[in-house]
């Protein structure tokens, strides 16, 4: 048996490269039926593990191939062989790569002897299993069992769009790092996926190769290492149409100022990869006025390698995976700002951003204290509430948990998680009470009249054409 891993970031190759080190992929994949796990007694041992790559990125020619990327040689290393699937399907771009039905026998044929997966079954690993290249490879690949590994907090809401019901039939094991505590990964739950959880130990170890791979790039922090050093992620929301231009940049200064309040002598700034130079000239002004040294870094590495050579006292950012990190992996204190205009911003409201930050504005409150049991139940209830809000027709069981939950939080701040009017499209507690108006009545009550006369002419023709037969 074969293992094809597909990959598009930086950071899933990592995970991916950690769970294979610590043994998780050498497992038979988790099956559940009605609640309870099966075995799985044809599964046998990867002869081969594949790294399928995919570039996905809107200008495919203004970016480098990943396997070339600096600090990644330790991951890379946990494959047998590295795949393009760029190079495969071109000139289609792979997140619109959608083969037609009568094309899959061919092109899994195609494939098989391009990759060499003709003479073995072949195990699928995929990322983002409801968009493609994820489904098309799904769809190919019709008889091999699907695992799926997912590295961000949007693991914690409902699968955002329909998969396949061929491709959701086979989807097994669903590993996932363990950013919140006593919290439930809630993707492909329709499907019983089983959530495995990474090895934190795994994750920080590879990590710690990689940090120590771009040894060279990070050097350029030494002086600055230690709690008297913030660290601050940009995620370029902008570009998502979330904030305006200003807004972001205000929210970036607010992170100076939050840093220069609580006493930090220096800020280290991660900028988005996308984000425009120019974005970096009012926030060394907003230093200046602050009196904090604002350090950029733009180097790729990713966000977790710099905590791991930093060690830095505070991490600020707004709904950025590596705020979770930071917190749950590396106890370092985070906190997250301007999470309540996004909650308001973020449209429609099945918007899978909604969970993130939802999560973020509980959990980086500026500390990396660790949520007791009864926190994280509730927490779960919250993620569970706003989740069927988001989705209902995805996990409709759900529905008496989100009653349950919104019945006690009524007039508490727990309701900026929600919004009244999809509240009362779902007749959710806390969405608006149906008015009954005078004409609203007028008219129900009309139709029904008409309806009932329609139906009693009907009736009395029915019975006099019976007594003429």
């Amino acid at each position: 048996m074969k293992q094809v891993f597909l990959a598009s970031t930086y950071f899933q190759v990592v995970c991916l490269s950690a769970g294979i080190d610590a043994g998780e992929y050498d497992r038979p994949p988790h099956l559940r039926l009605y609640g309870a796990e099966l075995d799985f007694p044809e599964w046998t041992a990867p002869s081969e593990r594949i790294l399928l790559l995919s570039n996905n990125a809107q200008v495919l020619e203004l970016t480098a191939q990943l396997d070339s990327a600096a600090g990644l040689a330790p991951a890379l290393r946990s494959f047998d062989r590295i795949v393009h699937l760029n190079e495969a399907i071109a000139p289609t771009h792979p997140s619109s790569w959608v083969p037609q039905e009568a094309d899959l026998p061919m092109l899994r044929r195609f494939l098989g002897d391009l990759w060499d997966l003709r003479e073995e079954p072949v195990e699928l690993v995929l990322e983002s299993p409801q968009v493609n290249p994820a489904i098309a490879l799904g769809r190919v690949f019709r008889d091999s069992v699907i695992r799926v590994h997912s590295d961000g907090l949007m693991s914690y809401g409902p699968t955002r769009n329909k998969i396949p019901l061929g491709n959701g039939q086979r989807v097994s094991t669903l590993h996932h790092l363990p950013l919140v505590e006593g919290v439930t990964p809630r993707l492909l739950d329709e499907f019983d996926a089983v959530a495995v959880p990474l090895s934190v130990a795994a994750f920080r170890a590879k990590v710690a190769e990689v940090a120590e791979a771009i040894r060279d790039e990070l050097s350029v922090l030494d002086g600055m290492r230690g709690p008297g050093t913030a660290f601050a992620v940009g995620q370029y929301l902008a570009a998502l149409g979330l904030l305006s231009e200003q807004e972001e940049e205000a929210l970036h200064v607010s992170m100076i100022q939050e840093a220069a309040d609580r006493g930090f002598d220096t800020l280290v700034f991660k900028p988005h990869p996308a984000a425009p130079p120019a974005t970096l000239v009012p926030l060394h002004e907003a230093a200046d006025r602050l009196g904090i040294r604002l350090v950029p870094f733009s180097s790729p590495a990713i966000a977790e390698a710099v905590f791991e050579h930093l060690e830095p006292g505070l991490v600020l950012g707004c709904f950025s995976t590596a705020l979770a990190t930071a917190r749950r992996f590396y106890g370092i204190p985070v906190l997250a700002l301007g999470t309540e205009i996004l909650l308001e911003r973020i449209t429609p409201f099945q918007n899978s951003n909604r969970i993130p930050v939802t999560l973020m504005r509980e959990l980086a409150d500026g500390t990396a204290r660790e949520r007791t049991p009864v926190e994280s139940r509730e927490l779960q209830s919250l993620v569970d509430a706003v989740g069927y809000a988001m989705l209902s027709e995805v996990v409709p069981h759900f529905r008496s948990r989100a009653t349950e939950y919104l019945s006690r939080i009524i007039g508490t701040e727990a309701m900026i998680y929600f919004k009244r009017r999809r509240l009362s499209t779902l007749g959710l507690p806390g969405g608006r009470p149906e008015r009954t108006t005078v004409a609203a009545s007028v008219r129900r009550t009309g139709r029904l009249g008409v309806n009932t006369a329609r139906f009693k002419l009907r009736e009395a023709r029915a019975v006099r054409k019976a007594k003429r037969a």
